[in-house]
């Protein structure tokens, strides 16, 4: 299945932590699927407001195999001076071991500049359980070891950490035409629990029409500690039109 999103709006705030949960394609067929996204808004008054956003996805699945490719780039930028510069870049492969149970390969790619990552690459290995045999309310859970490598901006800090990375997720259909989905992240520090990153994100798709529907996303972030003069709570909310074809 391909997608175009047209977002309509966002508040500056992107989570440090990248959902991949909520990124996914559910499907039940093997082969590839994909998805692609773009938008733009500009206006001026007093002072010039541009914001852009553009996306893409592509998914590989067998029997037992999963691979994930894909890349998000946002800008916003007001009297000119940026505001938000962010983008991530992720791999990911699934291995299916039974029906509860699949292992987990990850590479990331990141830079936030609300945040000040200059850059953060993270490489990760887990496992992934799935904790309901309904179609209509899929739950999943998972843990990994996550090695982290970030360089900061302002100021210049680089940081070498052993993470856990353990997730909870849940779908939920209640009715065809409407779909919520839910995940919450928790990344504590291996040598200190008490630094760590919470995470949440929650997506609501409701369908217009056959092929058109209208999508709201809501996402949270918590960082114990955050890089300096960087907030502990960021948060960023979407609304958007997606058209099915």
């Amino acid at each position: 299945m391909l997608f175009i999103v047209f977002a309509c709006w966002y508040h500056i705030g992107q989570a440090q932590i990248i959902n991949i949960e909520s990124k996914r394609i559910s499907t039940d067929t093997t082969g590839f699927d994909g998805s692609l996204g773009v938008s733009f808004s500009a206006s001026k008054f007093t002072e010039s407001f541009v914001a852009a956003e553009a996306l893409g996805h592509v998914q590989y699945k067998t029997q037992k195999d999963l691979f994930l490719l894909m890349g998000e780039f946002q800008i916003l930028s007001a009297g000119g001076e940026d505001f938000n510069n962010s983008g991530f870049g992720h791999l990911r492969y699934n291995r299916k071991f039974s029906d509860i149970v699949r292992g987990e390969l990850f590479t990331q790619v990141q830079y936030n500049s609300v945040t000040k990552i200059e850059l953060r690459q993270l490489n990760g290995i887990g496992l992934r359980l799935k904790l309901s045999p309904y179609e209509n309310a899929k739950v999943y859970w998972g843990v990994a070891y996550m090695y982290e490598y970030e360089e900061l901006l302002n100021p210049d800090i680089t940081n070498r950490d052993h993470r856990m990375s353990t997730y909870f997720s849940f779908t939920l259909a209640p009715v065809k035409t409407i779909t919520m989905k839910n995940t919450t992240y928790v990344q504590p520090l291996f040598a200190d629990f008490m630094d760590y990153r919470l995470a949440n994100n929650t997506r609501l798709n409701f369908g217009i029409t056959k092929n058109l529907s209208f999508v709201t996303t809501f996402s949270f972030l918590y960082d114990s500690r955050p890089p300096v003069e960087v907030p502990n709570v960021n948060y960023q909310v979407n609304n958007g039109l997606k058209f099915n074809f």
